[in-house]
């Protein structure tokens, strides 16, 4: 019986250090800035990112897209209501080599909501392939704190 007891709580120390590990956050970006989105999202993903890659912790990020900050998402530019929006066609290949850059190497996850989305007539298809618009902006900021 001690033995049992011994591993169940050694068990369940090890899964509390295992969570202790794992760092989450979700960033809720709605601005349409895209010199804001550069520094106070894009840059400081990158340097949270590799902060906890440096102190070998599991970091999750989750960006939560809406407002007007749906333009700097977008794939195909000219399918969207964004067609004539002079800066987020400037700033395009810039942020999409960036936001890629932090799915593919820090595993940040970026999803938009879906509610926003139809009520700017924005297709899923025109989306980045890693972009995520499934559900709304609220089920998204809620369900990083249940994984």
């Amino acid at each position: 019986m001690r033995i049992a007891t011994g591993l169940l709580i050694a068990l369940l120390l090890s899964l509390a250090s295992a969570y202790a590990d794992t760092v989450k956050v979700v960033y809720d970006l709605t601005t349409g800035d895209s010199k804001k989105i550069e520094k106070h999202l894009i840059s400081s993903l990158e340097a949270v990112a590799k902060y906890y890659k440096d102190e070998q912790k599991e970091l999750k990020i989750m960006v939560v897209i809406s407002g007007n900050a749906y333009k700097y998402f977008i794939n195909d530019l000219k399918a969207s209501p964004y067609k004539d929006d002079k800066d987020a066609i400037e700033v395009q290949e810039q942020f999409r080599h960036r936001l890629q850059q932090l799915n593919d190497v820090f595993g940040v996850t970026f999803n938009m909501c879906a509610t926003g989305m139809k009520a700017r007539k924005i297709d899923k298809n025109t989306l980045y392939n890693y972009v995520h618009a499934e559900v709304m902006k609220s089920v998204y900021l809620i369900y990083i704190h249940l994984e």
